[in-house]
């Protein structure tokens, strides 16, 4: 095994092991804290607004880690502070699951941070050290791999009947156990730490003199208010249909297996074809799938189409980083960046799905998505050719 990783110009041991930190820690950074809390607390009575409130904080806890993580790579090193991500989440955990509420939006914010951590830690460093003549599958396929979280999660959570403090061991396990293969990589090449050193606003300047790091901005800002506005109040959407929790479970793992299985093509296709026609494409069979589940189903219909709604709004976050690794200059600023504007506008997504679904009812959450997948097409379709 040895011989041929040193037979290859490419660091494929430490490729698979970043591979690996990924999935694990998905798992607990993501599948755990953004998918199956708020299955957890609109089981154990929480309102919309408190369930919109608490994956707000998720979100915005992500935009410190995402800022601080391209300079605490040059200071400390990249494996360090995807070490120190994964340990904030385990004590996140440990704070959500002790602490009343509202003190346990302090576990939020700090499991958010994690994640921020983690994911530039680790994703600069991955992109670089791989090749780069097949940049959008390798994109694609690492999200495949990552999309793996909504799916192990609920089934996890499934599994231990969402009752009592097991969830929060669930995914401090997995955060924990990512440590295992970091310890596996090999020291990142220099260029990776050097990538931290430019401030990130002249990093942005740079960036946005290009097309696709523009189209990547737009995709990120709705895509991102899109996912977590889906992800923190899906529990309230299938609570008003009568839907228990273990049923939300599963339909949440069929919505996880969705966005598994399309990341890759959607690489494909912009290896292909081109960002803005593959974007267009995914927001329109959003606005199609959205309203569908906006109107009355069976459950096996809605299980489709759930599958099928997870496949295409997983899609935009994997769009918006392709765009990100496809721009020239700074990669880890252009990542941080990227991840950066999800972030910020998936705070308000799920604040203003909140307020909808309590003045309305959980069907909004779905027209609420297909508003937004509309803008994202026709945000692409009228203004791609002149940014």
């Amino acid at each position: 095994m040895k011989k041929i990783f040193k037979a290859s110009r490419f660091d494929w041991r430490t490729i698979a092991a970043l591979n690996i930190v990924s999935t694990l820690s998905q798992v607990g950074q993501f599948g755990i804290a953004y998918v199956v809390l708020p299955v957890w607390m609109a089981d154990h009575g929480f309102g919309a607004g408190q369930i919109g409130l608490f994956a707000a904080s998720l979100w915005l806890g992500q935009l410190p880690g995402l800022g601080l993580a391209p300079w605490l790579s040059r200071c400390m090193g990249a494996r360090q502070v995807i070490a120190l991500g994964l340990i904030c989440t385990g004590v996140a955990m440990v704070c959500i699951a002790t602490l009343p509420w509202p003190l346990f939006l302090a576990g939020g914010l700090l499991a958010g941070f994690g994640l921020g951590l983690r994911w530039i830690g680790l994703e600069p460093w991955l992109y670089r050290i791989a090749p780069a003549h097949a940049r959008g599958r390798l994109v694609g396929f690492h999200e495949t791999l990552i999309a793996l979280a909504p799916i192990i999660g609920p089934l996890a959570a499934g599994y231990a009947r969402l009752s009592g403090q097991a969830v929060f061991g669930i995914g401090g396990v997995f955060a924990i156990a990512a440590l295992v293969p970091l310890a596996w990589t090999r020291k990142p090449p220099q260029d990776i730490a050097s990538d931290g050193g430019s401030h990130l606003m002249s990093v942005l300047r740079a960036a946005l003199g290009q097309r696709i790091f523009r189209q990547g901005l737009l995709i990120a800002l709705l895509g991102g208010m899109l996912e977590a506005a889906v992800s923190g109040l899906f529990a309230v959407y299938t609570q008003n249909r009568g839907i228990g929790a273990l049923q939300t479970a599963d339909l949440l793992a069929a919505f996880g297996v969705g966005g598994l299985l399309l990341q890759y093509p959607v690489g494909w296709l912009v290896d292909r074809l081109s960002l803005r026609t593959t974007t267009m494409a995914c927001a329109a069979g959003t606005v199609a799938v959205a309203s569908i589940l906006a109107m009355p189903l069976a459950y096996p219909q809605l299980l489709v189409a759930v599958f099928v709604l997870g496949g295409l709004i997983t899609a935009f976050l994997t769009l918006a980083l392709i765009a990100s690794t496809l721009t020239g200059g700074n990669m880890a600023g252009n990542v941080s960046l990227i991840s950066m504007f999800y972030t910020l506008s998936a705070v308000a997504g799920p604040l203003i799905a909140g307020v909808l679904v309590s003045a309305f009812d959980g069907n909004a959450l779905m027209w609420f998505a297909a508003a937004l997948a509309a803008t994202i097409a026709l945000a692409m379709a009228t203004t791609s050719r002149t940014l």
